[in-house]
């Protein structure tokens, strides 16, 4: 892991890891805690992200990994686990403490 790696996870996964809170509400399978969630999502996320380069190396669907740009961008995404699981708890801590539902007293 090299910090660019981390700072790129960590900038990649934080507003589609919010989203994903948005829109998952409650229990996530068997998990309640938000912070472990969230951990888990960015896991997920990395996954997936990850799952797909593997195809478009494999593949050349886009052309995204030819050359040596391709072997940096593969190298930067593979190496950025801590920053994904980073951007899960901050995802979390968001979702949490600053965007829960104030109900008015009235």
């Amino acid at each position: 892991m090299n910090i660019w790696g981390f700072f790129l996870g960590l900038i990649i996964g934080v507003f589609p890891l919010l989203l994903i809170f948005k829109f998952v509400k409650g229990n996530f399978l068997f998990i309640v805690n938000p912070y472990i969630k969230g951990a888990v999502f960015g896991v997920l996320l990395w996954s997936g992200i990850n799952l797909f380069l593997y195809f478009e190396a494999k593949h050349n669907i886009l052309g995204l990994m030819r050359g040596e740009e391709g072997l940096s961008t593969m190298v930067l995404l593979t190496s950025s686990l801590q920053g994904f699981i980073t951007a899960g708890l901050i995802a979390a801590f968001i979702s949490v403490k600053l965007l829960k539902n104030k109900t008015g007293k009235s």
